[in-house]
């Protein structure tokens, strides 16, 4: 889960952002601001990953925000009911670019990449477990297997099992050390042993490749070697 905050001068637009963010387990929106100093401030004395950031405010521009947050790993996510704002946007090196009104899946996709992008730079991540959060290095992960709504992630001689759906844990992962094989199945790259009679060995396990992953998988192996 990634920590954000939004900051927007019309709080109908801030609605929309807690309503969506309200719908997405990976996302903690920790405060909203109609103010981009009090917001300013507040990032001061508070560590946040992601800010959606309106850019036509009175007093203080998104554009001037932007480049006032000194913490270098929080992502932007410009948000604006103008679309000509984007090409300044990309030259920011902001993570993504919302056009008002915000739809739920473009939100969604958004949310997602700075999940990814955010975890990427990191060794570990932590999981609801229902009584507690366990951390789980992402070097430690072996494969991630779904059953319905829960996801068991298997490290090496343990196990941990969270309320989730494998498209949820999928975005919790780094893309690029992580593929999934099947519906239910997602292998971590690096700890494959042998890929032998369409079944991947991963230690004493044996997954099997789904045939509509098959193809893309292997173009991933050959790429690899």
């Amino acid at each position: 889960m990634i920590k954000a905050i939004a900051v927007d001068d019309e709080p109908k637009a801030l609605q929309v952002i807690k309503e969506h963010s309200s719908k997405l387990s990976m996302l903690d929106l920790v405060d909203t601001f109609t103010d981009p100093i009090r917001a300013l401030n507040f990032l001061s004395e508070n560590v946040i990953d992601l800010i959606f950031l309106d850019i036509e405010m009175p007093d203080l521009s998104g554009i001037e925000f932007s480049r006032a947050i000194k913490n270098k790993n929080t992502h932007v996510i410009f948000t604006t009911a103008h679309s000509e704002y984007a090409i300044e946007s990309y030259e920011l090196a902001s993570l993504d670019y919302l056009l008002k009104p915000i739809e739920f899946t473009r939100f969604h996709k958004a949310v997602a990449k700075a999940v990814e992008n955010t975890e990427r730079s990191s060794k570990y991540f932590f999981v609801n477990t229902g009584r507690e959060q366990t951390k789980i290095c992402y070097d430690d992960i072996l494969f991630l297997e779904a059953d319905g709504n829960y996801v068991t992630y298997y490290l090496g001689n343990a196990k941990v099992m969270v309320r989730s759906t494998i498209k949820e844990a999928i975005t919790r992962l780094p893309s690029s050390g992580f593929f999934q094989v099947q519906r239910s199945y997602v292998v971590a790259m690096m700890h494959i042993d042998k890929i032998q009679d369409n079944h991947i060995h991963i230690g004493e396990s044996k997954i099997s490749i789904g045939p509509s992953f098959k193809e893309a998988f292997m173009s991933v192996v050959n790429r690899v070697h």
